[in-house]
């Protein structure tokens, strides 16, 4: 009987630990939500079209921009913030993305580009092991609304 007790008590905990574990899931990711997230990012590295010089290579990136919150958001810009590595290499000068663009509540806009960089003197591991994007900067504009003298 002491048996049947102990694994009854070891299924109990079993299903309240699983429980939890998808409270906290679901509690988390609904906490991720609001405001502006990149919610899924590729990135490919190849050859720049049209150009000859193989120690010329692109890297190509395209990522979705979220808005979870519940007001639109007016992006002035969006523009990549290179490591130093990598930027030592970069030979496009403008990293600005977008200018001026809305992203409603709860909607995605993609974000997509590329830039030329410098591979003179790397192996092709050193390459593919670059760290290129250190984070992404955002520049939003937030309207508010000036109160009136009824207040």
């Amino acid at each position: 009987m002491t048996k049947n007790l102990t694994r009854g008590f070891l299924i109990i905990l079993l299903v309240l630990t699983i429980l939890f574990i998808g409270f906290k899931e679901n509690y988390d990711s609904s906490q991720a939500e609001d405001g502006l997230k990149i919610v899924e990012a590729t990135q490919t590295l190849g050859s720049v079209d049209n150009v000859n010089d193989t120690s010329i290579q692109a890297y190509n990136y395209d990522f979705a921009l979220y808005n979870g919150g519940n007001e639109k958001i007016y992006l002035d810009s969006i523009e990549l913030l290179f490591t130093k590595d990598f930027l030592a290499r970069v030979l496009t000068e403008d990293h600005k993305i977008i200018d001026n663009k809305t992203i409603r509540p709860h909607s995605t806009i993609h974000v997509k580009g590329q830039v030329e960089f410098n591979v003179s003197g790397l192996s092709k591991e050193q390459i593919l092991n670059l760290d290129r994007i250190y984070s992404v900067n955002v520049t939003s504009t937030k309207t508010l609304l000036f109160p009136n003298g009824d207040s």
